[in-house]
């Protein structure tokens, strides 16, 4: 019970945090207080997440079968961009909430969405998660109804809610299927009936010989955190939300749900499901092939600027779900380990590289945004950016060299994500029976789509960087975004650049992440409840 107490520290002071804004807000505290304690309470959630080993040091370590958290090397990586992130958007809503009455109530419910995002990230039982990912909801439907509340945000707000439940209730449904067949809601335990049921190796298991109950588990739970992936066809809310809100709100749903919903299919499918890969490899790559092809097209034909970021989303998570695929083969073929290819990782780790990158690129971009908005007026048509290197130029900078990682222009960091996870694919074999396995066809097939979808994007990318610096202003901007938003966008393209050219140490710690294969338990439970039911 301690050593949980101290893995949930981190989390815990945001929701200490939280607490205290919504309280302060029924006081006479002045409203510009809140933004710098709630940068206050991260910085302090970071100090003790770096002290987290120490903290742990002198307890001894429960048996995985017997802790609902669990904090490893993926945990502290998530949680440590979730205080990134929490820290750049806590930043960039400085100005707009300097004199808010609902300022306390807005940082409060931002500091629980990434306590949520941090529980979802140390979470080893199946509750734990689900509550992990509801915390990262109900903020956000408040958030998105706080943006603008005019006619266009509340219809929003709404069509968010209500499919947001919708999904919730699918993917519940899916994990009770789950715990059906394991009689348990821990993942180590979970894993551990699997291994004893369907614990064959080398590709040999066969569809018809696991559980019809986990193929639906599966598909459900695709299905519900595709919605927080924005994955097709999961995705037919984002592009009327991202329009709907403002940029900030915009900003915030293109990172906080998609880390959370790739966390936990990390968790949940491909770290628990032993048995299912081959299943759960097809999905994933036809769920990859339709959602960044979808994505890329339909971002071709937009013309408000948050609506085609919101299909440019959608086809980066179609990217990261190229990773799962390799992924689910990986450890279908545990004695066949892939190769890293020019010192990249791949599979799970090349999706957790290129979550990383997307949002801190992401994030960029919806700062230009934030600085460049005014009371009452967004920037809503990609022409509206027309003649930015004009009137400002360091911001048409910034914002070209976030475009050109989203469209994988090298050396900046989208390139190296997008070179992970084709590469990964590339390398995934075909009949590995043979003296010289041959590469899968499926995957070569997927890797080629990956790259045409990388021109295709490039394409709208381009677009508004030839706007920015080609053209004349249609107008003079006048921003009222502020210092702080100008400051995560400089630390954002300044990060972006580093990280390009110096991407190896990320590589390498994410390299160390422990993924366990189909013959590897990480820790072996004292006793199983029960075999897989059948």
């Amino acid at each position: 019970m301690l050593e949980t107490f101290k893995i949930l520290l981190p989390a815990s002071v945001l929701i200490v945090a939280a607490l205290i804004c919504f309280l302060g807000g029924t006081t006479k505290i002045s409203k510009q207080v809140w933004g710098p304690f709630s940068l206050l309470s991260l910085a302090l959630a970071s100090v003790l997440l770096i002290a987290m080993p120490q903290i742990l040091s002198g307890s001894t370590p429960l048996p995985g079968d017997s802790t609902a958290v669990i904090f490893d090397p993926l945990a502290r990586i998530s949680e440590f961009l979730a205080l990134m992130v929490g820290v750049l958007f806590a930043g960039m809503a400085f100005r707009q909430e300097a004199d808010d009455e609902s300022a306390p109530e807005f940082y409060g419910l931002l500091l629980t969405l990434l306590s949520g995002l941090m529980v979802v990230s140390v979470a080893n039982d199946l509750i734990l998660l689900f509550l992990g990912l509801e915390l990262i909801s109900i903020p956000t439907y408040i958030l998105i109804y706080l943006g603008k509340r005019d006619t266009r945000c509340q219809e929003a707000a709404a069509k968010y809610f209500l499919l947001s439940v919708l999904s919730a209730a699918v993917l519940l449904y899916g994990l009770s299927f789950l715990y059906g067949m394991t009689g348990s809601t821990n993942l180590t335990t979970i894993r551990g009936v699997l291994q004893q049921t369907y614990g064959v190796t080398n590709g040999t298991v066969q569809a018809a010989s696991v559980s019809k109950l986990g193929i639906v588990a599966l598909v459900l739970i695709f299905a519900g955190l595709g919605f927080k992936l924005a994955a097709v066809p999961f995705h037919f809310y984002a592009p009327d939300v991202y329009q709907g809100t403002n940029a900030w709100n915009a900003g915030l749903l293109s990172v906080v749900p998609k880390a959370a919903g790739l966390i936990a299919l990390i968790r949940i499918v491909s770290h628990t499901m032993v048995g299912y890969e081959g299943f759960g490899q097809t999905v994933a790559l036809i769920l990859a092939l339709v959602t960044m092809t979808a994505g890329n097209v339909l971002a071709l034909l937009q013309t408000n600027v948050r609506r085609m970021l919101a299909y440019s989303g959608v086809a980066h998570a179609g990217y990261m779900l190229v990773g799962i695929a390799v992924g689910f083969w990986d450890s279908w073929n545990p004695t066949f380990r892939l190769d890293p290819i020019y010192g990249l990782p791949v599979g799970i780790q090349a999706s957790l590289f290129y979550l990383i990158t997307y949002s801190l690129v992401s994030v960029g971009f919806f700062a230009v945004l934030v600085f460049l908005a005014r009371p009452g007026k967004e920037i809503e048509h990609i022409e509206d950016l027309t003649g930015l290197w004009k009137s400002q130029p360091w911001l048409a900078i910034a914002a070209a060299i976030f475009l050109f990682s989203m469209a994988g222009i090298p050396p900046l960091p989208g390139f190296w994500g997008k070179l992970a996870l084709f590469g990964g694919a590339l390398s995934v074999r075909g009949d590995l029976s043979g003296a010289i396995p041959y590469p899968n066809p499926s995957f070569v097939a997927l890797a080629i789509v990956g790259m045409l979808n990388a021109a295709i994007g490039g394409v709208y990318y381009l677009r508004i960087i030839a706007l920015m610096f080609l053209h004349d202003p249609l107008s003079t901007p006048q921003p009222r975004g502020g210092r702080p938003a100008m400051a995560a966008v400089t630390l954002c393209a300044i990060v972006t650049i580093v990280f390009g050219l110096q991407s190896r140490p990320v590589l390498t710690l994410l390299r160390d992440i422990d993924q366990p294969t189909a013959i590897q338990v990480a820790t072996t439970p004292k006793s199983l409840p029960m075999t897989a039911a059948k």
